[in-house]
């Protein structure tokens, strides 16, 4: 019963997110800084791929060969060097997909993560909840996937604050 929820919760998760951004923006998040550079990816961060709208709905699959527009936020004070380096971002995230994935670079000012930040603790699961989530998982053959199922559980079944102390 708890697998089945995990799995209807990340199905969920997943399909608006993919729906909403594409596997490219995934892909674009996951491996900006092998895409752009150490120094760059420092100070800048893909925030999302605006693909062109197709007149006709059958040409929604073409929807990636026309190229989309990526915006990249970059730390206040430093969109003008991103927007110098347009022209080689664009090449390098087209020569990363192997075809002419983005036509068009828009750069905005704002803050950017820093890589560096310590990802926020979570309280640990009660004896009860963890039980229900390895039970769940048990019956999941691959190691790997039970692994990541047991993070993805963890995290999504921790308590958001501390319990009140009396």
């Amino acid at each position: 019963p708890m697998a089945r929820h995990i799995q209807k919760s990340v199905l969920t998760i997943t399909r608006r997110a993919l729906e909403r951004y594409g596997f490219a923006y995934a892909d674009i998040l996951t491996n900006w800084q092998a895409i752009v550079g150490v120094e760059l990816s420092s100070f800048c961060a893909p925030v999302r791929i605006r693909w062109p709208r197709q007149a006709d709905p059958e040409e929604a699959n073409s929807r990636r060969r026309l190229g989309g527009i990526l915006i990249i936020q970059a730390t206040d004070g430093r969109a003008v060097e991103v927007q110098h380096d347009v022209v080689r971002i664009v090449d390098r995230v087209n020569a990363y997909y192997g075809y002419q994935a983005i036509t068009e670079v828009k750069v905005v000012q704002g803050g950017v993560a820093s890589k560096d930040t310590a990802p926020r603790k979570r309280l640990p699961l009660s004896d009860t909840k963890q039980r229900e989530l390895t039970d769940a998982l048990d019956s999941i053959g691959d190691e790997d996937l039970r692994r990541a199922l047991d993070r993805l559980g963890r995290g999504a079944l921790a308590p958001r604050k501390a319990p009140h102390q009396s």
